[in-house]
């Protein structure tokens, strides 16, 4: 912008010429009186044209001024505008009664009375693995890339906020339970409930959901601290079953009550080939009737720290003490057929801390008629594993998992699983990579009899029984919203 003078630098001039005048008036002579008189007239004229010309040049800068101010102005204006109708017409398009729709954490559509919302979330896990066994009769290496989970989920809430669902399907190539050897999955309903709030402290979920046994299967896929679970929780667990359940929880308590059609992950093949993937329809020969129950106990922190089994810098100290019961009487086999009955207990505790991890569980089952030539089996379980962040992003973690079926026609097979692995997180959870390895200083039973064995292909282990003759590297890059 042009500079302006200000008045006092236009009347300094003037004052000086004033002062100077009235000196030479005082020491001049009458005749020159005159003629001094003459010169200061004419020099008051050019003053005040000169401060006439000041003026109008003044005002002629305010303005401009003015008009430029007055132009950005409009151009902020015009801007602002546009964004606001932009924004008018994304959620217009929508529905065209209140319906929102963004990104918060997610993908949603809501309505603008809070009444419907809709999240969409994903999940996808590329994985390589390579696995070595030491042996003479079999293929020594075995690996390569597989996309182990692709899944579309969609939850929410309907009429009012008490009413919660959760929808997820998707693609894999083998059955994570091993309830058949190998068998191949394809596309796949996971979840499929929807989820009552009763009071202030209980609520009551209906579908497929996963039974409130293991803490393991308890977190998501995608919140887990190695690239999977514990082959351990794979063959103990319960996975996900059709059902009933109900939860009441506290500011330190929660209790989770479920009746289902059961679980098929310690059953045989002869079983399982009736209705070999989940859920399993009423009508089914599966159980008669299922029961699971889990407890736990908030010793510190928040419930919320627990949906992962990482702990990032900063967090606050936190732990859980976790029980749980799960017993079912199983159908027959047509009029003369065994009935595989089994009760199973587990324990567990967690504590995270400020980039720190530590979780520790036990499981057992009694199995009736494991096999056709086994009267009764017990499995027994153990898991340890710790983590700690070496930098904001990167986490170490450390797991040891012990436990089998408890058999002396299966030989008393004991896997002793010792691994080690890096998170790296990109985004979070949201774009991870995970790498580990894996030793194994047991044996893998492959199951005999009908009965089922440890070894897990998507795991990457595979049947040995020989000591200290199998590894696997394993690594994962993993997408979530």
């Amino acid at each position: 912008m042009r500079s302006t003078q200000t008045p006092s630098k236009i009347l300094k001039p003037l004052q000086l010429i004033v002062v100077a005048i009235c000196t030479s008036l005082v020491t001049a002579q009458p005749a020159d009186i005159q003629e001094q008189l003459d010169a200061l007239q004419q020099r008051l004229d050019e003053v005040q044209s000169d401060t006439a010309g000041m003026r109008n040049e003044l005002d002629a800068l305010k303005v401009e001024e003015q008009d430029w101010l007055t132009q950005e102005r409009a151009t902020e204006i015009r801007a602002l505008v546009r964004d606001v109708l932009a924004d008018a017409d994304a959620r217009n398009s929508l529905a065209g009664d209140g319906l929102l729709g963004g990104w918060s954490d997610g993908f949603f559509l809501a309505s603008s009375d809070g009444r419907f919302k809709l999240n969409i979330g994903g999940l996808m896990q590329q994985r390589f693995f390579q696995n070595y066994v030491r042996s003479d009769v079999q293929d020594r290496w075995r690996g390569g890339i597989e996309s182990t989970r692709t899944r579309l989920n969609f939850s929410g809430h309907m009429f009012d906020r008490d009413t919660t669902f959760l929808v997820q399907a998707g693609f894999g190539y083998l059955d994570p339970n091993q309830i058949l050897p190998n068998f191949r999955i394809a596309d796949r309903l996971w979840d499929a409930w929807i989820k009552f709030k009763l009071n202030d402290g209980w609520s009551a979920k209906l579908g497929v959901f996963m039974l409130p046994f293991t803490r393991e299967s308890l977190v998501s896929d995608q919140y887990q601290l190695a690239v999977d679970r514990s082959l351990i929780d794979y063959r103990l667990g319960l996975a996900r079953s059709q059902g009933v359940q109900f939860t009441w929880a506290g500011d330190s308590t929660r209790v989770f009550l479920a009746t289902s059609n059961g679980s098929l992950a310690l059953r045989g093949v002869p079983a399982a080939q009736n209705n070999p993937t989940p859920p399993w329809a009423g009508f089914q020969q599966d159980v008669e009737w299922s029961l699971t129950a889990r407890a736990e106990y908030l010793l510190e922190g928040r419930w919320s720290q627990f949906n992962q089994f990482t702990s990032p810098p900063g967090s606050e100290r936190a732990m859980l003490l976790g029980v749980a019961l799960h017993a079912q009487n199983g159908e027959r086999t047509g009029r003369t057929g065994r009935k595989q009955d089994q009760v199973g207990v587990t324990a567990d505790f967690s504590y995270n801390s400020d980039g720190v991890t530590f979780f520790a569980s036990g499981t057992f089952h009694n199995q009736k008629n494991l096999a056709a030539a086994i009267p009764n089996g017990d499995w027994i379980g153990y898991v340890v594993q710790a983590s700690t962040y070496m930098t904001d992003t990167t986490e170490y973690y450390i797991r040891y998992e012990g436990g089998g079926v408890k058999q002396d026609s299966l030989g008393n097979n004991d896997v002793n699983i010792v691994t080690n692995g890096v998170n790296w997180y990109l985004d979070g959870q949201g774009l991870k990579v995970t790498a580990d390895y894996g030793w194994n200083f047991g044996e893998i039973s492959g199951g005999a009899g009908g009965a089922p064995g440890m070894a897990n292909a998507m795991l990457g282990w595979r049947t040995q029984a020989k000591q200290n003759a199998q590894w696997v590297f394993r690594t994962q890059l993993q997408l979530a919203f």
